[in-house]
């Protein structure tokens, strides 16, 4: 359930920010870290680096074609966000970058599970994508693949960090996603 003007009976109970909390932004920089090391480590163990190297040396353009793809992947994962959340709410999202990160968001009120959602799209989507491409592709396709998806892992530590909170926290909620701040209401009782 989702709603343009937050309804009555609901009580502020916390924000999730970003840019001016450095605790949370420590948590989400240790937990992206944590997403880009355990894949590599997992997938070192899984398939050798060597078939990749060897294709992607006989293959100039393999190089720049995998640096499009981890820069077009942030534009993609933002878009996936505002596609559901359009899709949730029938209201057209907002795009921007302050750095580090990119966003979208909305002035629209999320439950938790729309919330939950739309937070998990990118990260749901492209993940399924990816493994779907690695399972098809040659083995020897698997680094540049796995080095996207790691991408796609680490970029949406933040989105994990988010539905991990909001998890934690007990009662009927609704949440505002400007971007990288998310205000939460907690429904009086």
């Amino acid at each position: 359930m989702n709603f343009r003007v937050l309804p009555k009976g609901y009580r502020y109970a916390g924000t999730l920010d970003f840019m001016r909390s450095r605790a949370q932004m420590k948590a989400v920089l240790i937990l992206s870290l944590g997403l880009v090391i355990v894949p590599v480590i997992g997938g070192l163990l899984l398939v050798p680096v060597g078939p990749s190297w060897r294709l992607m040396a006989s293959r100039w353009y393999m190089w720049p074609g995998l640096g499009l793809a981890l820069v077009a992947y942030i534009p993609l994962h933002e878009l996936t966000h505002g596609v559901s959340m359009y899709a949730l709410s029938g209201v057209r999202p907002k795009y921007g970058l302050k750095l580090p990160y990119a966003y979208a968001g909305s002035t629209v009120w999320f439950d938790r599970k729309f919330h939950v959602i739309t937070a998990l799209a990118p990260v749901v989507l492209w993940g399924v994508a990816l493994q779907i491409a690695i399972a098809m592709l040659p083995p020897e396709w698997f680094w540049p693949l796995w080095i996207v998806q790691i991408s796609n892992l680490s970029g949406s530590a933040g989105d994990m960090y988010t539905v991990w909170a909001l998890m934690r926290m007990k009662g009927d909620l609704l949440i505002q996603d400007t971007g990288v701040r998310m205000r939460i209401m907690k429904k009086a009782e």
